[in-house]
């Protein structure tokens, strides 16, 4: 009787999850377990950090620091920091809803931009996000279609007024003061209406300047007040961070992408190697920091790929995908849970990740 009863209580969640899903399938309800299988695979595991649980009315800002070891998201009128490595983390409340967002190299300090209904522009707030020693209200007027920065130290912010680069120090009385005119920041189809970007690269700064899927990479150094052009055929502004001393971006045109890394460091000018072809599926890469290996996202699954790598689902459904400087996954769920996952995942990750293929191929 003991052994009757042991047999049927002392099994795990996860074999006993596994008989749910099994006669599901038997009874041909495959749709039901579809959808069972979905949420498993998207809810956080014991062993995972969840970092929010909330559900925010407008879409998550997500951000790192150059190392990828400071993490910064926002919540509707909320702003979170977490340190990874030194286990730290703090909130702020903020003005409105922001419309974006962008961080200091070392993830100190924040530039963060909201849409003025009134006029359709963008206004600046730059704030400190370890504690509340700045709160600075630029008086300027910017087009949202851009995204300025801010030092490390928090003591200057850069944006673009009229295709014009401006710096302005974080102190009253409001002196911003025009550094580059737009004759310096050329994009490859001048005639149309050209954005900007800026990303903090060290000391320095990249500047992607350009428009509908072509963009020029200029290199921008604040205390010589200097910018050079370094990269061109430029096909998404968006940069995506490696070690603290590299990046990387997605370069070429239309049907033919290839991945590019660029490395910056104090000493000079950076320098950018050509690396090789990508897919769709690996136009948001993140480098693992050990391996010559990358993690993206697509259409809500997760995968390992590499050069020599043949791309590898990972047993986990993320509506969003990042990857920190220490290898975590930080993914943001179509349920709208957010949680930090290691890639150290276990055979029963892998055989509810085959159970859902197998039911989703039925």
């Amino acid at each position: 009787m003991f052994t009757i009863s042991c047999f049927n209580f002392c099994k795990s969640s996860h074999e006993t999850f596994v008989e749910e899903i099994q006669e599901l399938v038997e009874q041909e309800k495959y749709e039901k377990a579809s959808e069972r299988l979905k949420e498993k695979l998207q809810s956080p595991k014991e062993r995972d950090e969840l970092l929010s649980k909330e559900v925010p009315d407008s879409a998550r800002i997500i951000e790192f620091s150059n190392d990828r070891l400071k993490l910064v998201w926002t919540e509707d009128q909320k702003i979170f920091f977490q340190d990874l490595s030194a286990g730290e983390n703090n909130s702020r409340s903020l003005d409105q809803i922001p419309s974006n967002l962008s961080l200091s190299q070392n993830a100190n300090y924040a530039l963060v931009e909201y849409t003025m209904q009134a006029s359709g522009g963008c206004r600046y707030v730059a704030i400190s996000l370890k504690d509340s020693s700045l709160f600075y209200e630029s008086g300027a007027q910017v087009s949202c279609r851009n995204r300025g920065s801010i030092l490390p130290d928090g003591s200057k912010i850069y944006y673009f007024v009229d295709d014009n680069l401006y710096e302005e120090k974080t102190i009253e009385p409001r002196k911003p003061v025009l550094l580059l005119k737009k004759e310096k920041i050329i994009s490859p189809f001048p005639n149309l209406k050209t954005r900007f970007l800026m990303y903090p690269s060290g000391n320095s700064f990249l500047i992607f300047s350009g428009n509908a899927g072509a963009y020029n990479l200029y290199w921008f150094h604040p205390s010589q007040k200097t910018v050079e052009k370094i990269d061109k055929d430029i096909l998404s502004p968006i940069l995506y961070y490696g070690n603290g001393e590299s990046a990387y971006y997605i370069g070429g045109e239309i049907g033919k992408l290839h991945l590019r890394r660029i490395n910056f460091s104090s000493k000079g000018k950076p320098v950018i190697t050509k690396l090789f072809t990508v897919s769709r599926k690996e136009i948001n890469p993140w480098k693992l920091s050990k391996k010559n290996e990358f993690l993206s996202g697509y259409s809500g699954k997760v995968h390992l790929w590499g050069p020599s790598k043949k791309s590898q689902n990972l047993p986990v459904l993320c509506e969003r995908v990042f990857l920190t400087g220490d290898d975590r996954i930080v993914c943001e769920t179509e349920l709208g849970n957010l949680f930090l996952s290691k890639l150290d995942f276990q055979p029963e990750d892998w055989s509810i990740w085959k159970l859902y293929e197998e039911v989703r191929s039925k």
